[in-house]
C-alpha cells in the first residue's frame, strides 16, 4: 500500500466527460490526437460544476464533490445557526465539517470524539487531479499536431495543464505545510512532490515548503510563455490573465513584492474592470460568469447548501455569516454590506454569489473557492506596493477598487503598519467566502515586517433527537478558540495517508479542548 497518495485511476464520476472520458478515463491507451487530450484535460483535470438540487421534504442536497468547501469553516467568516428549527435535514453537514471548524487534530472526528472518519478526501482528490495533469504532459510529447491549429492547442493545453498543477500543488502546500517564511522555507516540511504520472514502487517524502513553491513558480512561467501564444477559450479556462493572477498571489505569499506587483499590474494591464455597485441594479448574483471582473471560475458553489439564507425556512440553514465579517463592513458607506451580505429574519446570509431560491437544480455560474477576480489583483498590487515602499501608489490602487464599493469612498491617508492593516481589512471585506481568508490568516502570522495573528473562537452546540418531543434537541454548547499564531494554521497529514506511508513525518497540529462547555 506505499502508493495510496497517488493513484493513478482519474476520477469517473467528474461531469463534462465525453463518452471517450467515461470509457477510457483510467489510462490514456486509446488517446489518438489532441482533441482527446482536450477532453482529458476538461474531464479530469478541472473541478466539476457542483449545483445544489431541492428536495421533495422542501431542503437540498448537493450534487459534484464538495471539493475543499471545508476552508470556509476554519476562518472568522462562519458561525453555527444556533436558531436552527429542523436539524433532521442539516445536522449530518454540521457534523461532517465539526473537525475543521473547531480546528481538531483530527478533522474527521465526529461530534461525539468516539470515532475518526473519512479525512483524506481533499488529499486524494488533489493528487488525483495532479496526477491528471501530469498524465497530459506526459502524453503531450506523444500526440503529433496537423496543423497549425492544433499546434496552437496543443500549447494551450499544456498551458492550462500547468496552471492547473501549479494551483493544486499551492492549495495542499497552504492546509498541510506551515505558512511559507522566507528565512525558513528551505527548512521547512512541505508536501510530497509528483511530477510523473506512473505509479513508482518507492516510499514517497515530503519536499521543503520552498521546492515545492519553486516547482509552482516553474509551472506558472511554463503556463505564462503557452498561454501567451494562445487565446482565451472560456472563463471556465485558464487563460494568460488568470496565470498573471495567481503568479501574483503565489509571489505575495512568498513576500516577493516586486514579482507580486509586477504580475498584478500585468492583470490590469489586460482587464481593470470592477464592478461598480453605486449603479449594481441585480437583485441576486453580483458577480456571475458574465461579469466583466471574472477571469476564471472553477468548481462549484456547495457552500450554498450550508450557509443560513433562503427565500424560505432561513432558520434551517446551520451556519451563517460571522460576526467579525460583519463588523468588518464598519463603514455605512460600503455598499458591500447589502450586495455582499445581506440581514435577513435571523441573521447575515451571503449574497455575492449565492444561489436563490430560483437557482436551485442549477449549477451556479461562479465557484465559492476558485473564482479569480480583478479586485484581487488591485489588492495584491496594493499590499504589494505598500510593502515595497510605494505607499503613494499603494494608496492610489486601494482608493481605485473603493470607489466602485463605497457611495462616497473614504480618503486615505494611513501609511506604515496602518495602511497594511487597511488592505488586510479590505481584504476581508472583498474577497470574504472566496477561500482567501485562511490563507491570508496564515500568511499574516509569518508576516516579516509586519506579523499579525488573531484569537477567536468557534461555538458549537450539538443536537439530539428527542422522542418526548419528536424533534432535534440542543444538549450541549462548547466553545473552542484559536489563538493567535496557533499550531493549528496547519492541517495535520489525514489519517489514512499516515497508516499506509508512515515514514512520512507528523506535523504538529495539537488536540484541541473546548475552553467552555454549557449543558442544556
Amino acid at each position: 500500500m506505499k502508493n495510496i497518495l497517488f493513484i493513478g485511476l482519474l476520477l469517473l464520476s467528474m461531469s463534462a466527460c465525453s463518452s471517450f472520458l467515461e470509457e477510457y478515463s483510467q489510462d490514456l491507451a486509446r488517446v489518438e490526437n489532441i482533441t482527446d487530450l482536450d477532453e482529458l484535460l476538461l474531464g479530469s483535470a478541472y473541478l466539476p460544476a457542483g449545483k445544489i438540487s431541492s428536495t421533495s421534504s422542501g431542503g437540498s442536497s448537493m450534487n459534484g464533490d464538495p471539493y475543499s468547501y471545508f476552508i470556509h469553516f476554519m476562518s472568522d467568516e462562519l458561525q453555527q445557526n444556533g436558531s436552527q428549527v429542523d436539524r433532521s435535514a442539516f445536522d449530518p453537514m454540521s457534523s461532517s465539517i465539526f473537525g475543521y471548524y473547531t480546528w481538531q487534530r483530527n478533522v474527521g472526528i465526529d461530534i461525539k470524539g468516539t470515532m475518526i472518519g473519512m479525512e483524506n478526501s481533499f488529499w486524494k482528490s488533489t493528487y488525483q487531479y495532479i496526477n491528471a495533469t501530469n498524465m497530459i504532459l506526459d502524453e503531450l510529447e506523444n500526440v503529433s499536431a496537423k496543423g497549425n491549429e492544433e499546434e496552437l492547442n496543443k500549447i494551450r493545453i499544456e498551458g492550462e495543464a500547468r496552471f492547473l498543477r501549479a494551483l493544486y500543488y499551492f492549495s495542499l502546500v497552504n492546509l498541510y505545510a506551515e505558512p511559507y517564511a522566507p528565512s525558513k522555507a528551505a527548512q521547512t516540511q512541505g508536501i510530497p512532490l509528483k511530477l510523473t504520472s506512473y505509479i513508482e514502487d518507492k516510499d514517497y517524502t515530503c519536499s521543503r515548503v520552498s521546492e515545492i513553491y519553486e516547482q509552482i513558480i516553474r509551472d506558472l512561467k511554463k503556463a505564462e510563455e503557452c498561454l501567451a501564444q494562445t487565446s482565451r477559450k472560456s472563463v471556465y479556462r485558464a487563460d494568460l490573465t488568470a496565470t498573471y493572477l495567481l503568479m501574483s498571489r503565489v509571489y505575495l505569499y512568498m513576500q516577493d513584492y516586486k514579482n507580486a506587483r509586477t504580475y498584478a499590474q500585468y492583470v490590469l494591464d489586460r482587464n481593470d474592470n470592477l464592478t461598480d455597485l453605486k449603479s449594481f441594479a441585480g437583485q441576486d448574483n453580483v458577480f456571475t460568469s458574465q461579469s466583466s471582473e471574472v477571469l476564471f471560475s472553477m468548481g462549484g458553489h456547495l457552500l450554498s447548501s450550508y450557509i443560513y439564507g433562503s427565500d424560505s425556512n432561513e432558520e434551517q440553514y446551520p451556519f451563517y455569516v460571522s460576526e467579525d465579517l460583519i463588523k468588518a463592513f464598519d463603514n455605512d458607506n460600503d455598499l458591500r454590506k447589502s450586495l455582499y451580505i445581506t440581514e435577513g429574519t435571523f441573521g447575515y446570509y451571503y449574497k455575492k454569489i449565492y444561489w436563490g431560491r430560483s437557482h436551485y437544480n442549477e449549477a451556479c455560474s461562479v465557484s465559492d473557492n476558485f473564482m479569480f477576480r480583478t479586485s484581487e489583483a488591485y489588492l495584491n498590487l496594493a499590499e504589494a506596493a505598500a510593502f515595497d515602499d510605494d505607499e503613494p501608489t499603494a494608496r492610489r490602487i486601494l482608493g481605485l477598487l473603493q470607489a466602485k464599493r463605497f457611495s462616497t469612498p473614504p480618503a486615505i491617508t494611513e501609511s506604515g503598519n496602518a495602511l497594511i492593516d487597511l488592505i488586510r481589512h479590505e481584504r476581508q471585506r472583498e474577497l470574504c467566502l472566496e477561500g482567501h481568508r485562511w490563507y491570508d490568516l496564515r500568511r499574516y502570522t509569518v508576516c516579516e515586517k509586519y506579523p499579525w495573528s488573531k484569537s477567536f473562537q468557534h461555538v458549537f452546540t450539538d443536537y439530539e433527537l428527542s422522542l418526548s418531543v419528536y424533534d432535534y434537541v440542543a444538549i450541549r454548547t462548547r466553545v473552542f478558540e484559536l489563538e493567535a499564531n496557533d499550531k493549528a494554521y496547519t492541517l495535520s497529514f489525514p489519517k489514512e495517508v499516515l497508516d499506509f506511508q508512515n515514514n512520512l513525518s507528523k506535523n504538529e497540529r495539537p488536540d484541541r479542548i473546548p475552553v467552555e462547555t454549557i449543558n442544556h
